[in-house]
């Protein structure tokens, strides 16, 4: 063990035991004498042994399973309710409301985030933990029980705090207990957990049948369930960075202004996002000013946190191996901006294009959950395994999400066949990409921050996702106004039916349920083959505005595969070294 009198100067007994190896250890808090850690990066000196853990102790493997079901809670929650949003905006009737039905809960994530890591780094995981699933059980409540759009979306935010909470804190709490080396092997053993439920969309169609609202029920159980793991099994031991500080030092150094600046300035860039092009144009005062005061407030932000801020919510010492720590933040950004097309836009396209009812539906989002999970874990082992392979596994990755995505666009929409290959090869991709990254990042980042960087990460995907919905959305609604008066008016002029009115509301109800239904509550069409030239309109103006939003998604693949291949290598972090000592 560490001998403790000589901070500056500490032995240690190597593995075969037959000689001192001497450490320098140096204070990396601020103002805290009493933390001490190994080249600026790992925790040494207080007293505990960080190259030892326990496997086989029933706290370690609870806890574990805890953080597994916890992390399996925030991924479920979008995979049941982002493929029903046509059908939930149709039911509530409110369409007018879809992006913000979609995006309300991922604008909770990324608002929250930054904030959440570094309150876990100070004051500790477990109460956080648990008021996360607090948050979550009472959003599925609002949700099931909601009376109207507005009522829905409190429970999107309420279930958006739970599941960032959920997320943030299962990866922070399983990277610091297991050794470096194996947190990618850790990494693929609780995501081994959400297996049961990758047939989730299938799930939530099928619960649709009878009502979207028992999605709500399913959740909550799910949560309450993971609560219990938690609250009776993870009690680790008082974070270093509170050690010897009283409450009120450690209340002094959460940076409330440095989180109230970034919080406010994103919520106001995100809420311009969605506003634009939907509810205001984009040169309204109303885009405009927000996008303005939130920029402003970022950037406020920054010079706060460089100039100002005391205690800053991200250290600069965060970043401790530049390169290969700024390129992972990327790919995870644009790997959460084509993530979008895949999850939301599909099943819409699978009903619009593909003419699918809610049961096929269910079958034909599959490889959402499937695939996604099957790229995860995949990637993470290989992580684990090849370690000195990290650049290699992340492009590779990067590149199948970005073939797979730019395939689509040739997708023939008179047989679903033809998409699914390019599909599944995307969903692996961008499943290979985004846990796996946010695993290994805390691998460069110094031991009392893994909650702060995984913070960052969650949050940058949360607003890489919220960002690509808006920039999706607004180029796919004005690709299929345009296609309406190219294929659909003229397939209506051509039989004689109907008036712009039903033209609108029809565009509009073809994303949440298939032609066929929707013909069955209109009058009679005037010929036999009325129908079938109608549905031929609408699946041409869809099938090229689908087209369109495939392609953009190479504008954000190509970087981020360059970015993979200039990420260097990691491997020597990969060590035997413990954070958390259970």
């Amino acid at each position: 063990m560490s001998d403790n009198s000589d901070p500056e100067s500490q032995t240690k007994r190597n593995e075969a035991g037959d000689h001192l190896e001497v450490i320098r250890t140096i204070s990396r808090v601020p103002d805290n004498p009493n933390y001490y850690e190994k080249n600026g990066l790992r925790t040494e000196g207080d007293g505990m042994d960080h190259e030892h853990y326990n496997v086989k102790s029933i706290g370690f493997i609870m806890t574990i399973m805890g953080c597994a079901f916890g992390l399996c809670a925030s991924q479920i929650t979008p995979l049941l309710y982002l493929t029903l949003g046509t059908l939930i905006a149709d039911d509530l009737q409110r369409p007018d409301l879809l992006l913000w039905l979609l995006t309300a809960g991922i604008v909770a994530q990324g608002a929250l985030a930054p904030f959440v890591g570094p309150l876990a780094d100070l004051f500790g995981r477990r109460m956080i933990f648990l008021v996360g699933f607090i948050l979550a059980i009472i959003g599925c409540v609002a949700c099931g029980a909601c009376v109207n759009a507005e009522s829905f979306l409190a429970g999107q935010i309420l279930l958006g705090f739970g599941a960032v909470t959920q997320e943030l804190m299962a990866i922070a709490v399983v990277s610091e207990v297991v050794p470096t080396a194996k947190r990618p092997l850790y990494a693929a053993i609780i995501l081994c957990c959400i297996i049961p439920w990758t047939p989730g969309t299938m799930y939530a169609n099928w619960i649709s049948i009878a009502s979207w609202r028992w999605v709500g029920l399913v959740l909550a159980l799910w949560n309450a369930i993971s609560f219990v793991m938690i609250a009776a099994f993870y009690h680790p031991p008082p974070r270093v960075n509170g050690i010897g500080l009283t409450t009120r030092e450690k209340i002094a150094r959460i940076d409330f202004v440095g989180g109230a600046l970034l919080t406010t300035g994103l919520v106001f860039i995100l809420v311009a996002l969605n506003w634009g092009g939907q509810d205001y144009s984009w040169t309204s005062a109303h885009v405009l000013s927000f996008l303005i005061i939130g920029f402003v407030l970022c950037v406020v932000f920054g010079l706060w946190e460089k100039f100002g801020a005391p205690h800053p919510m991200y250290p600069r010492r965060i970043v401790h191996a530049p390169r290969p720590f700024f390129c992972m933040l990327f790919v995870i950004f644009a790997a959460g901006i084509n993530y979008i097309p895949l999850v939301v836009f599909w099943p819409i396209q699978a009903i619009s294009v593909y003419q699918s009812n809610h049961y096929q539906l269910g079958i034909y989002t599959l490889p959402i959950g499937t695939c996604i999970l099957g790229g995860a874990i995949v990637s993470a082992l290989l992580l684990g395994l090849l370690k000195g392979r990290t650049t290699v596994v992340m492009t590779l990755f990067c590149i199948m999400q970005t073939v797979g995505s730019a395939c689509l666009t040739q997708a023939d929409p008179h047989d679903i066949g033809t998409i699914m290959a390019p599909l599944v090869l995307a969903l692996i991709g961008v499943g290979g990409v985004l846990v796996p990254n946010q695993v290994i990042i805390t691998v460069i980042t110094p031991d009392d921050l893994i909650a702060s960087v995984t913070a960052l990460t969650v949050g940058l995907r949360a607003q890489a996702q919220v960002i690509g919905l808006a920039i999706y959305y607004n180029r796919f609604l004005t690709e299929i106004t345009k296609n309406t008066y190219t294929y659909i008016v003229p397939a209506f002029v051509k039989v004689q039916y109907g008036n712009p009115e039903l033209i609108e509301a029809m565009v509009t109800t073809l994303t949440a349920i298939p032609f066929r239904e929707w013909a069955q509550t209109v009058p009679p069409f005037p010929h036999a083959d009325s129908a079938a030239i109608l549905q031929e309109g609408t699946v041409q103006a869809f099938a090229h505005a689908f087209k369109l939003v495939y392609y953009i998604t190479i504008a954000f693949g190509v970087p981020a595969c360059i970015a993979a291949a200039f990420m260097g290598d990691v491997s020597k972090y990969l060590d035997k070294h413990v954070a958390v000592v259970l």
